[in-house]
């Protein structure tokens, strides 16, 4: 089961980074590269948790996915797979934010389980090679961080 798991600090507060997390407008394909506005749709939104499907066309072809998002404990925002066209149900993706240096220390856990064309992408997750996952999910977390606090991260600028 491929995992991913990197972090960045940012100067915003842990509530602030989560608050962004949780934004399904249509900033959400702003804020993550791998979120196209095309295939954003929110099925369902309530208190503490959202059902939406993100996508993105990949070299294999189309990706997507349906996740429920839970932000009924603090600290974390969680989505788990409902269904997808490579990643297995109960795959994982969270975002943490929790307090560090009058900022937060911001992270990216993820698990998935491949299925299908999904098999494909098992060497894009040996955090060894250049592109790999890890790598793309910083550049992410990066670009994520610098959209909502509109400057650079501690490890370095957002291209």
């Amino acid at each position: 089961m491929p995992q991913v798991r990197v972090s960045e600090h940012s100067n915003l507060a842990p509530e602030v980074v989560l608050a962004a997390g949780r934004d399904f407008s249509d900033r959400r394909a702003q804020m993550w590269p791998d979120v196209h506005l095309e295939y954003l749709q929110v099925h369902d939104v309530g208190d503490d948790y959202a059902e939406v499907t993100e996508g993105n066309p990949w070299p294999i072809g189309y990706v997507w996915e349906r996740l429920h998002y839970d932000w009924s404990e603090p600290d974390v925002l969680r989505g788990r797979v409902v269904d997808s066209n490579l990643f297995k149900p109960g795959s994982t993706w969270e975002l943490w934010a929790t307090p560090e240096d009058g900022g937060s220390r911001v992270e990216i856990r993820a698990v998935r389980y491949l299925r299908g064309r999904g098999w494909l992408l098992a060497p894009f997750f040996l955090t060894f090679i250049p592109g790999s996952a890890a790598q793309t999910v910083r550049d992410h977390l990066r670009h994520f961080l610098a959209s909502i606090d509109g400057t650079d991260t501690e490890a370095g600028e957002v291209p």
